[in-house]
C-alpha cells in the first residue's frame, strides 16, 4: 500500500470513527459494546484554581452501571485508561463500551463545559481500572474505577 493510500485510509477511519458509525459493532480489540442497565455515577472533570481533577477521583460501581464523565471547567479533558492497570482480558470489553474513541481506551477530547461522556461497565470483569486525563496527566488528573 502506498503512503498516500495509507494516509487516505487513516483519514477515512478517523472520520468514520468520529461520526460514531459502527459504535455497537465489534472493534479492533474484538469486543462488542454492552449497554449499561443499572445506576449511573457522575464524575466531574474540573480544572480550576484548586487544580485539575476528577471528582470523585475514586468510583466504585457494580458491573452493569454507567459512569458519566462531565466536563465542568478547565478543558479540554478526556478519559484514557491505562491498559496495563486493568484486569487481564478486560481491554476488549472496556474499549467496546467506550463510544467514539480516539485511540485504544481513549475518549474524545471535551472542550465545551457541560459536555458528557458515558461508559458502560456492563460485562466488565471485577477489578480496578485506572484512568487519567491526557492533557492534564502531568498536573495530577487521574482516577480509579473499581468494578464489583
Amino acid at each position: 500500500m502506498t503512503t498516500a493510500r495509507r494516509l487516505v485510509s487513516a483519514v477515512i477511519t478517523c472520520v468514520v470513527g468520529a461520526a460514531g458509525v459502527g459504535v455497537l459493532a465489534p472493534n479492533a480489540f474484538g469486543g462488542t459494546a454492552a449497554p449499561a442497565k443499572l445506576a449511573t455515577v457522575t464524575v466531574k472533570m474540573i480544572g480550576d484554581a484548586k487544580g485539575y481533577r476528577f471528582e470523585p477521583a475514586e468510583i466504585t460501581v457494580h458491573a452493569g452501571d454507567a459512569v458519566e464523565f462531565q466536563n465542568v471547567v478547565g478543558g479540554p479533558h478526556d478519559v484514557t485508561f491505562w491498559a496495563d492497570s486493568i484486569p487481564a482480558g478486560a481491554a476488549a470489553q472496556l474499549q467496546a463500551n467506550m463510544p467514539n474513541t480516539t485511540g485504544p481506551l481513549a475518549s474524545p477530547l471535551f472542550v465545551t463545559d457541560g459536555e458528557t461522556y458515558t461508559i458502560s461497565t456492563a460485562k466488565l470483569k471485577p477489578g480496578t481500572y485506572r484512568f487519567y486525563c491526557m492533557p492534564h496527566l502531568a498536573l495530577g488528573m487521574h482516577g480509579v474505577l473499581v468494578v464489583q
